[in-house]
């Protein structure tokens, strides 16, 4: 069990050159060595605290893990070489977790702190007693934190999201604002993972057809904002094969727009199986006009959702039908 009485279990391992384990009293002095060490640094992107570890020392528990990575041949003043807190943890049926870390001085940009992060993470994602036992991993990166996005994307980490103004903290000159992160996880069946793993998105693709002057791409832009992918419209591509080929291209998807009509079915299913879809996984966007009825008729590949083009389309519609995509996309 835990030296400090937490009722804990020891979690401990070995690297070829670092060692982990939970933090202990005897870290708190060259952790406040490490970190005034390593302030100017650290300072740009965190708050700066060298008497934060008798915190988190006092703080452990199943919901909130404090590892410090240690070198197995220390060097200067302290052995010391990163700092990870694996907090926030929920039990039950989501078994996650956020990582929060920090590097320190002599031993940071020598490859030491990913290998004790490879460490962490391995016990975060290993079975009780002998390990966390979590299923995911989060971990939250300022955009202009390149060094630090860099040390998860090597470590495995996907990048999964974008979250504005997550964290109230300081910029290198002191000025305080709510601060925007790149979020980056990984769950138990990605590990162990190769470093710089390939980012796996899900496409997103939806046809946006109707007669010209039927509003179909102003809808068709709205629907690209939300969904977050391409505008491929056959009024800027004209040649047809160019947009299949661009959607094959995509490895998020888009929103293909043009003047499709009943006719087109076996064209644009041709144009779909190129890009490598599976026609009936495509949803299809029909802007209607009820002077041609015909020509508002829908394809029929996929999914098709009808859009009063006689009316402007408000943004709760735009959601919808983003949702709509998403979930046909499963």
């Amino acid at each position: 069990m835990s030296p400090e009485g937490h009722g804990l279990p020891e979690l401990h391992a070995v690297g070829e050159r670092v060692w982990v384990s939970p933090v202990r009293r005897e870290d708190l002095d060259p952790y406040r060595r490490a970190v005034e060490r390593s302030r100017d640094r650290l300072s740009r992107w965190n708050p700066v605290n060298p008497e934060d570890l008798a915190t988190h020392l006092g703080a452990q528990s199943r919901g909130h893990r404090t590892f410090v990575i240690r070198a197995r041949r220390p060097e200067g003043d302290h052995d010391v070489v990163g700092k990870v807190n694996v907090t926030n943890v929920v039990h039950g049926r989501f078994l996650s977790a956020a990582m929060g870390y920090d590097a320190y001085d002599p031993y940071a940009g020598r490859g030491m702190f990913a290998e004790g992060m490879r460490l962490v993470v391995g016990l975060a994602f290993a079975a009780e007693p002998h390990g966390m036992g979590l299923h995911r991993l989060e971990a939250s990166v300022q955009p202009g934190n390149v060094t630090s996005a860099g040390l998860l994307r090597s470590v495995g980490f996907r990048h999964e999201g974008y979250t504005p103004r997550m964290l109230w903290l300081a910029d290198s000159s002191g000025r305080e604002s709510w601060r925007d992160h790149d979020r980056y996880a990984m769950t138990a069946e990605e590990w162990p993972a190769r470093p710089y793993a390939p980012q796996r998105r899900r496409r997103l693709v939806v046809l946006v057809g109707g007669v010209p002057g039927s509003g179909r791409t102003t809808l068709a832009r709205a629907l690209a904002e939300e969904l977050g992918v391409p505008l491929l419209s056959t009024d800027v591509v004209t040649d047809a094969d160019a947009v299949w080929a661009l959607l094959a291209a995509s490895p998020v998807g888009a929103v293909v727009e043009g003047s499709f009509g009943s006719a087109d079915r076996d064209r644009v299913e041709r144009g779909l199986a190129v890009a490598g879809l599976a026609p009936a996984s495509v949803s299809e966007v029909r802007c209607e006009v009820a002077a041609d009825a015909e020509a508002a008729r829908p394809l029929g590949v996929g999914p098709a959702h009808r859009v009063d083009a006689s009316v402007p389309v408000s943004a709760g519609q735009v959601a919808r039908l983003a949702l709509a995509v998403r979930a046909a996309a499963v």
